[in-house]
């Protein structure tokens, strides 16, 4: 038996929807992390030169990753549900 099977049809739209608000926001989010974690990585921040080691920068990263692990989870959920 099929997950979408089980969950009523009543439940498939508002789980649609919060599937494409997780897509949206891990997209988003983990984008900046990732941005911002490479960017401490190879130390164009001047400002944080002195606070973030690059082993500090990496647990930025791959936070960034997780997060757009999320957001595709998110995306997959939504064409799971809305379709």
């Amino acid at each position: 038996m099929a997950l979408k099977t089980s969950v009523p049809k009543s439940l498939r739209g508002p789980i649609g929807l919060l599937s494409i608000i997780v897509a949206l926001l891990g997209a988003v989010i983990g984008y900046i992390f990732l941005l911002f974690g490479l960017s401490l990585y190879f130390k164009l921040v001047p400002q944080m030169n002195d606070t973030m080691t690059q082993s500090e920068s990496l647990v930025v990263i791959v936070t960034g990753i997780v997060v757009f692990a999320v957001g595709y989870a998110g995306w997959r959920g939504f064409h799971y549900f809305a379709y």
